[in-house]
């Protein structure tokens, strides 16, 4: 998946609530208002440059170095008084206690990392910075560790003994829903021997964070041989020989001339083909250890063991893809469509990325942005605006909005309970930007209302909420800028706008998540996974969703080899999942009253009070019913029919 809005090093931990979608580039308002002096973004310029209204502030967490350190000092006093309470949890009073003591641990120590890791997000050269991070993480790592200590106790609890204890205990009766997520995969505990063979073998199936952003050795060993690959030079545009990189790959992948576009894709699919059996190799391994985790367990499958961590039931992944296997007609009808506006005989790959109508290059200002953002969010109503407005004004402290030299690329929402959530931002004026603002936002208000409306055990919540939360922002303000455009050329670029995002985060995200789960049952089935096997099954895979309209190249089959989502545990259909639910949700709530806004705005208040399913219907969407993806569908088809109107209205 190509991400533009790329994490933080630890960007997934349970510190940060952070996401991303597929990159674009993009148009802005007619008229934009000048910039404030020294504000136009410039990635070279230092920090101390920027006026610091756009810088954020970090003193809500420590105000200042001394008392972030006082701050992991009394973790670790800490630790060492949680750590006395092994072997004493069958006592309800001490069962108290100690729970309390370690939700007041977790958030000093989440705050620790918090400030550590934003601190280092714009300091990614210091190594002050590293070591800052460094010692954070591994106090977070103390803390899960004696956590996990306490399971066998926890599990040991009669239910009714429980319960009766709860009864009598307000506090411990807060902690319930913490105890009863432990307590209701009882059935996939093994013994402390066994458990401990597992920790150290890297499992984190019980882990409190996703780890997912802390890679295993077979994804670190993908990263180090992608990096490491011979790519080979390409002409440009302007006849200039250059080498193709990673970086610059997606670039070049979108060139309007089609040479270059070509010599990009095939450039980098014949690389990774040079290194076939390693990648395979690789992935594999990955995949074998996923189910070896799981089988350790008792679970069937891989899939079966990572969906029920997050309460999330397998067969919806499942019917999610054949759902929208059922509904590819619309994307078949757009290739077809981009292949006759492009005047190709054959629509490859390399066609794929370039934008069907040339880049209208208006900027767009923070400051106008936030009004765009506000005004197309106004049918969430005025309690919502009444946090949005304040979160979006820098003054406030909430975003740290302009690139400058080492600050990390990319974007994301970060939030701890009891403070406001944080939005790290690269803004360089363009429709990307404005639409990975509300993105963002979208994460941060969702985290700020449930922290606001539930205790802090359940004020976190899923990846395919926190999706669902950030599209429905995301699409709400590129469908508000559609219906504004200043003329066709906008409109038409904005539709197309539209498309893609649907093609890559619905249908290429549904692709990826068959190919992850072909793979993991190939491995549960005992079916060699080599190389020509991966091939074979993601051409399998492109022709099912594209069909005839898209035209397969040599080494198109080997796109799967560089594609990191695959070392990430199913975790890229909550993409999928997110965005037919956020569109959903959204037309449901600008179609309806004040009561689908509110059932909408619930959904956020709940944190994870309850599973995410359940919040979702409760919202008005049901993700395992095809008429989600119908819809999404039938957007897709009449944005399409959009953009035919518009050039039909050009023809002589």
């Amino acid at each position: 998946m190509n991400h533009n809005r790329t994490l933080g090093a630890l960007a997934s931990l349970a510190w940060l609530a952070a996401a991303g979608c597929p990159g674009r580039t993009g148009v802005s308002n007619p008229e934009p208002p000048a910039n404030p002096p020294g504000t136009v973004p410039d990635a070279d310029m230092d920090r101390a440059q920027i006026p610091p209204q756009y810088l954020w502030n970090l003193s809500p967490l420590f105000p200042d170095e001394a008392a972030f350190e006082e701050g992991l000092a009394q973790a670790a006093t800490q630790r060492e008084e949680l750590a006395r309470c092994r072997g004493t949890l069958a006592d309800p009073d001490r069962l108290e206690a100690c729970l309390d003591l370690y939700f007041e641990l977790r958030l000093l120590t989440y705050r620790a990392g918090l400030y550590a890791n934003l601190r280092q997000e714009t300091d990614i050269e210091s190594s002050e910075a590293q070591a800052r991070f460094d010692r954070a993480q591994a106090a977070l790592f103390d803390l899960m560790g004696l956590a996990a200590s306490f399971r066998g106790e926890i599990l040991a609890w009669d239910d009714a003994a429980l319960t009766a204890a709860c009864e009598s205990r307000p506090k411990l009766a807060g902690f319930r829903p913490y105890l009863d997520r432990i307590r209701d995969r009882r059935d996939h505990v093994l013994g402390d021997e066994a458990e401990h063979v597992l920790a150290l073998a890297g499992d984190n199936q019980w882990a409190e964070i996703d780890l997912n952003e802390i890679p295993s050795d077979h994804e670190k060993a993908f990263k180090a041989l992608l990096a490491e690959i011979p790519l080979p030079e390409l002409t440009d545009e302007n006849g200039t020989s250059v080498p193709l990189t990673l970086s610059n790959y997606g670039r070049y992948r979108a060139s309007p001339e089609r040479r270059v576009r070509e010599a990009a894709v095939e450039g980098l699919f014949g690389a990774l083909r040079s290194f076939d059996a390693t990648f395979a190799a690789l992935l594999a391994g990955q995949a074998g250890f996923n189910v070896f985790l799981a089988r350790s367990r008792g679970y069937d499958r891989a899939l079966d063991a990572y969906l029920w961590r997050d309460q999330v039931d397998p067969a919806i992944y499942v019917n999610l893809i054949r759902a929208v296997e059922d509904n590819v007609a619309p994307v078949q009808r757009y290739l077809r469509f981009r292949k006759e506006q492009m005047d190709l005989d054959e629509l490859h790959i390399y066609d794929l990325y370039t934008p069907l109508v040339p880049v209208v290059e208006r900027r767009i200002p923070y400051e106008s942005a936030v009004e765009q953002i506000t005004a197309a969010l106004a049918p969430l109503g005025e309690d919502y605006l009444a946090v949005l407005g304040p979160a979006l004004d820098p003054h406030n402290g909430w975003i740290d909005v302009f690139p400058h030299r080492d600050k990390r690329s990319g974007a994301f929402s970060a939030s701890m309970f009891g403070e406001h959530p944080y939005v790290f931002m690269n803004y360089f004026e363009d429709l990307d930007d404005m639409l990975t603002l509300a993105h963002e936002y979208g994460h941060a208000l969702h985290s700020h209302l449930a922290m606001q409306s539930q205790p802090y055990v359940t004020a976190n919540y899923t990846m395919l909420i926190a999706e669902t939360a950030s599209t429905f922002n995301e699409v709400l303000v590129l469908r508000h800028r559609i219906d504004g455009a200043a003329d066709d050329d906008e409109r038409l670029y904005l539709l197309g706008e539209l498309v893609e995002t649907i093609r890559t985060t619905i249908y290429r995200q549904a692709l990826f998540a068959a190919f992850e789960l072909e793979v993991h049952t190939a491995i549960e089935q005992g079916t060699p996974v080599t190389a020509e096997f991966l091939e074979q099954k993601y051409l399998d895979l492109l022709r099912r969703f594209y069909g005839d309209a898209l035209t397969l190249g040599e080494n198109d089959g080997m796109e799967w080899a560089y594609i990191p989502h695959f070392y990430y545990k199913y975790y890229v259909y909550s993409y999928t999942g997110g965005l037919l639910s956020g569109i959903a949700l959204g037309e449901r709530v600008l179609a309806g009253g004040e009561a689908e806004r509110d059932a909408y705005l619930d959904m956020l208040r709940s944190g994870s009070s309850k599973p995410p399913l359940e919040l979702l219907r409760g919202a008005g969407v049901d993700p395992s019913d095809p008429a989600v993806v119908e819809a999404a569908a039938r957007l897709l088809d009449d944005s399409l029919s959009r953009m035919e109107e518009i050039l039909a209205r050009r023809l002589p």
